[in-house]
C-alpha cells in the first residue's frame, strides 16, 4: 500500500443557498459512471466466527489491498503470526463496543439511505468525469474504523485510486464527546458537522485535492489561492450543496463572512498577511478551528480560505475563457489576484 491520507470533515447541512450558483452547469447525464461502493463494514461483520480462517481468507481474497489498510493501518490488528492475528479479529468482532457501533451504523445507512447517497455521489462523479475526462472513477468503501477516519484514499488492488469512509464519524446526533473529551477532533464546532450530508462533498473533495496538488509557495497568498482553486472545484462537483457545505460553516458563519467580507481582507492587507510566509500565522487562518484569532469571536475559522476561493471565483469570472484544467495549470498565484481584481464590496 503506497498511502492513505485521512480527511476529518468540518461542515453541516443548513438550509442556505450558496451565492454564486448562477453559473450554469453543464450537461452531464449522457456521461456514463460506472459507481462500485462496498460496504466493508457489513462483510467484515458477516464473518463466520467459528471457523474465522477460512472466512476471513475469502474476504482477504475479495479486497486484499483495504484488508491490509483496513488491519493494519486503521484499527490496528494485523500482526506477523496468523494465529495471534486471527484472535485478535475475533475478539475485535465479539467486542460489545464494535457491536453496538456497527448496529448504530446499520441502523443509520439502510440500503434506502446508501441508495440516495449512492445517487448522490454517482452525480458528482459524472461532473467530475466532465471536468476531469481523463480521470478514473475510484471504488468506494464504506466501513467503520472507531472514530479514526473519516475519509482517505489508498491504492487498491488493481493499482487504482480507492476511497474509503468512516461512517462511523458521520452518525450525525451521536455522543462523539462521551467518546473522549479531551480529543480536538471531538470537539463541538467539529462534530457538529459529522453527519451524512457530508460524505459527498468530503469524498470529493479527496479527488479534487489530488488534482490540485501542492501550493505554489509558502506565502499567504499562495496558500489562499491553492485552497481558493480546491473550493471552487468543489462547488462544481457538488453544486446543490448549501454554502454550509462548502465552506464548512455554520448557517450564521456563512451569513457572517459574507457580510463582513471587506473587513475580512481589510485585516489581512492591515496586518501585512498577503506575502506573510510564517507558518505559524499563516495556518491560523486557513486551518480548521472555531475562530479567526485578532477578529471579532464570531468571526469562524479558515477565514483564509473563503477570500482565497472569493479570489479565485473573481479571476474565473473576468476570465471566461479559462477552464477549470487552465486553472490548474495556472499556478501564479499573484497573477490570479491581480487579474482578479479582488475588492469585496462594502454591505
Amino acid at each position: 500500500m503506497k498511502r492513505i491520507f485521512p480527511f476529518i470533515a468540518l461542515l453541516i447541512f443548513l438550509s442556505c443557498t450558496n451565492d454564486v450558483k448562477h453559473k450554469p452547469m453543464p450537461d452531464v447525464s449522457d456521461i456514463k459512471i460506472g459507481l462500485d461502493l462496498i460496504r466493508y463494514e457489513q462483510k467484515l461483520m458477516a464473518l463466520d466466527t467459528l471457523d474465522l480462517a477460512a472466512s476471513y481468507k475469502q474476504l482477504e481474497k475479495a479486497s486484499p489491498a483495504m484488508a491490509e489498510t483496513y488491519f493494519k493501518h486503521l484499527v490496528l490488528l494485523q500482526n506477523n503470526n496468523q494465529d495471534t492475528f486471527l484472535n485478535n479479529l475475533g475478539l475485535f468482532l465479539k467486542d460489545k463496543r464494535i457491536q453496538d457501533l456497527q448496529k448504530t451504523v446499520a441502523e443509520k445507512y439502510s440500503p434506502s439511505t446508501m441508495d440516495k447517497i449512492k445517487a448522490s455521489l454517482l452525480s458528482s462523479l459524472q461532473y467530475y468525469k466532465h471536468y476531469f475526462p481523463g480521470a478514473i472513477i475510484p471504488r468506494f468503501y464504506t466501513l467503520i474504523s472507531e472514530y479514526g477516519y473519516q475519509s482517505f484514499i489508498f491504492e487498491d488492488y488493481d493499482k487504482k485510486d480507492a476511497i474509503g469512509i468512516g461512517l462511523d464519524l458521520y452518525l450525525g446526533d451521536y455522543n462523539y464527546k462521551g467518546i473522549d473529551p479531551t480529543n480536538p477532533v471531538f470537539s463541538d464546532y467539529i462534530t457538529r458537522t459529522y453527519n451524512q450530508d457530508h460524505i459527498v462533498k468530503k469524498s470529493m473533495e479527496i479527488l479534487v485535492d489530488d488534482q490540485v496538488g501542492q501550493p505554489s509557495g509558502k506565502r499567504f497568498i499562495d496558500q489562499m489561492v491553492h485552497h481558493g482553486k480546491k473550493l471552487y472545484i468543489l462547488e462544481r462537483l457538488i453544486p446543490t450543496a448549501p454554502d454550509s457545505v462548502l465552506f464548512e460553516y455554520s448557517a450564521a458563519q456563512t451569513e457572517w463572512v459574507k457580510n463582513n467580507e471587506l473587513q475580512i481582507w481589510d485585516f489581512f492587507l492591515s496586518k501585512n498577511m498577503i506575502y506573510e510566509t510564517n507558518h505559524l500565522i499563516v495556518t491560523k487562518y486557513l486551518s480548521q478551528a472555531p475562530t479567526s484569532q485578532g477578529m471579532p469571536p464570531v468571526a469562524p475559522g479558515r477565514t483564509g480560505v473563503y477570500i482565497g476561493y472569493k479570489i479565485v471565483s473573481a479571476f474565473m469570472d473576468r476570465n471566461p475563457q479559462y477552464t477549470i484544467y487552465d486553472l490548474l495549470l495556472e499556478k501564479d498565484a499573484q497573477k490570479i489576484m491581480e487579474e482578479a481584481r479582488y475588492k469585496p464590496r462594502r454591505k
